[in-house]
């Protein structure tokens, strides 16, 4: 009879950073300012490994605030595109 191996302990973070940020169990919303830094933080790609750690367990367990972020961070880079946008139309067009 053949005997299979146990598999080796397997590390599930989605995320390296994960491993560097210590756990804490911190499951209210985001305030008002978080959701705005949060939203600044998803357009220009700036995330701390806290901040990171935070949103995921936030996705999980109550992801309202997250979700608010994510339309606010899609309004703001509409915002900055349509902007440029227009600056670029008008300094052509004279």
């Amino acid at each position: 009879m053949v005997e299979k191996p146990e598999p080796e302990k397997l590390d599930y973070d989605a995320h390296p950073v994960f491993k560097t940020v210590p756990e804490e169990t911190n499951n209210k919303n985001l305030g008002f300012f978080e959701i705005i830094a949060q939203a600044f933080c998803l357009v220009f790609q700036l995330q701390r490994g806290k901040g990171l750690k935070r949103a995921t367990d936030l996705l999980e367990s109550n992801p309202k605030s997250v979700i608010a972020a994510g339309i606010l961070s899609m309004i703001i880079f509409f915002l900055i595109c349509f902007t440029a946008s227009q600056l670029a139309i008008k300094y052509l067009t004279n």
